[in-house]
């Protein structure tokens, strides 16, 4: 932390409370990107070690993605049960990221094949659940203990530092299964992704809570309550309802890309990695001048921006099978999707209420989540009836179609002065 002061990170916010907290998040991002890069990519080629089948290896993304889906509302309820949101953060957080000494285990465990692969799939299902509740209130923490005008820019900053850890963890990763033998790499790899992450757990609790009067969190709906006043927020539901008709240009063609990449123009490895670590770069050289962007011209216009970006993508990708023009195509796509994700969280923050935060960010994730779930099977059964040109091109049309849409939101919020 004293480097950081040294090299005065966060140095323009002038609240001491605040700036203190912002460094401990920058850290607590920073040691948890560690384990993300080191553990992310690699979840399916573990099971594939462990014995999993290919359908086993379908139900590592079907089965968490479900469980995610059903633990919203109850985890936004006990949420409500507690008189702040770092208590439940670091609960939530505790229990999920203790599931790596569980898959550290099961590397060595001498089990049969086939009991080891469903312990696994079962065990990462299950710990979506904690998962899921140590989102929804972080999320909450993090819009009450920020100002609104700093916010962005303090998580450009911590999202700059924290994606090109990640980056630089994953290859470290990559290079240590392949020189390692199984499974001691894949059990010192989440020893040390462990280690990590209750490193990261730690600064958690050195965050200092700026809680919500008694009177504020009294008056307002709790539990099941705070689902019914979501129904009544229209600026809220309007917020969602527009992210869902951006995210069916994202999530129409998100089970195309490893079709055409793979199947269709046979890249390898590495190339799928250039494309990876390509992005990654981008999106760091990037996420600080978003947040200056978001400062100055506010996050729907740069949610415009970015998402109008993306419209160009399917129409390069179906007419062109040069893998450098596709290497291109993520240099624009690293740099304006994390000006994209940036607007997005920003937005969150500033269409939900403090008190009842944690219902209307179960409400944003089961929303996007079934978007999620339906869109990529709707892409890959029209890629199998027409082929994959006539596919995206549809794809492009859809996406300008997404363009007019944030479009149109934009001119009808600036009408409504109470959207930040």
């Amino acid at each position: 932390m004293a480097l950081l002061r040294k090299l005065k990170f966060y140095d323009y916010i002038p609240e001491p409370v605040e700036r203190e907290n912002a460094v401990n998040s920058l850290i607590d991002g920073s040691l948890f990107a560690v384990m993300s890069g080191l553990t992310q990519p690699f979840w399916g080629a573990f099971a594939v070690q462990l014995g999993a089948s290919d359908y086993m290896v379908g139900l590592l993304t079907s089965l968490p993605a479900l469980m995610n889906l059903v633990s919203q509302v109850p985890s936004a309820v006990l949420i409500d049960r507690y008189d702040n949101r770092q208590r439940p953060t670091l609960r939530a957080a505790f229990v999920s990221r203790s599931f790596l000494l569980l898959f550290a285990f099961l590397a060595v465990a001498p089990l049969p094949p086939n009991v080891r692969a469903w312990s696994f799939i079962l065990a990462y299902s299950i710990r979506s659940f904690p998962e899921t509740m140590c989102n929804i209130a972080w999320t909450a923490m993090m819009g009450e203990m920020f100002n609104p005008r700093l916010r962005a820019r303090i998580f450009a900053e911590r999202n700059m530092v924290t994606t090109l850890i990640s980056l630089n963890a994953t290859i470290v990763a990559g290079q240590m299964l392949d020189i390692v033998p199984w499974p001691a790499n894949f059990a010192f790899l989440y020893l040390l992704g462990y280690g990590f992450v209750m490193g990261s757990w730690y600064y958690l609790t050195r965050h200092k809570e700026v809680p919500l009067s008694k009177e504020e969190r009294t008056n307002a709906p709790a539990g099941l309550k705070a689902f019914k006043a979501v129904r009544g927020d229209r600026m809220f539901l309007k917020f969602v309802a527009v992210l869902l008709i951006i995210y069916i240009g994202f999530d129409f063609t998100a089970a195309l890309w490893t079709i055409l990449w793979v199947k269709i123009m046979g890249l390898s490895n590495t190339w799928l990695g250039m494309f990876s670590i390509t992005s990654g770069i981008m999106s760091f050289l990037t996420y600080k001048q978003w947040g200056r962007w978001l400062e100055k011209h506010g996050a729907q216009t740069v949610l415009l921006v970015t998402a109008g970006a993306h419209v160009i993508v399917p129409l390069v990708y179906g007419h062109s099978r040069s893998p450098y023009i596709h290497l291109l195509v993520h240099v624009l796509t690293g740099g304006f999707g994390a000006g994209l994700n940036l607007s997005i969280f920003n937005m969150l923050l500033d269409v939900t209420p403090d008190a009842t935060r944690p219902a209307y960010v179960a409400v944003y994730n089961m929303a996007l989540g079934l978007s999620s779930v339906v869109w990529p099977l709707v892409g890959v059964s029209l890629y199998q009836a027409i082929g994959m040109k006539r596919t995206l091109d549809i794809a492009f049309l859809i996406r300008m179609g997404v363009a007019l849409a944030a479009g149109l939101f934009l001119r009808e919020s600036r009408r409504q002065p109470e959207v930040v």
